[in-house]
């Protein structure tokens, strides 16, 4: 069972250790979540791209694509594929954030 709702995800503390893991420094100006429960799916993005966009895999065992554009190189968007998996990866046990606050 995936996470229910987003208000059931402390955002800022997800993308601090989202940083923190990966080295990647994620913008922290969100214009659009999207969360799908039944796939465990969230995507978070930060600006749209001017043209293209370029995805590519992080280093983590759980599924993640980083977005950049492809011109700037700048950091639009993030794509994670099973969202429980990375919570209890990045040492929230369950399906929240909100115990670990």
């Amino acid at each position: 069972m995936g996470v229910a709702s987003l208000l059931d995800l402390d955002l800022k503390a997800l993308l601090d250790r989202l940083e923190s893991r990966t080295g990647v420094r994620l913008p922290w100006r969100v214009v659009e979540i999207y969360l799908d429960e039944e796939h465990d799916l969230l995507f978070i993005r930060f600006k749209e791209p001017r043209k293209t966009e370029v995805g590519e895999p992080l280093e983590l065992k759980s599924i993640v694509t980083l977005f950049t554009d492809e011109e700037s190189g700048e950091v639009t968007a993030i794509e994670v594929i099973g969202l429980s998996k990375l919570l209890e990866e990045l040492g929230f046990h369950g399906t929240t954030t909100r115990d670990y606050l």
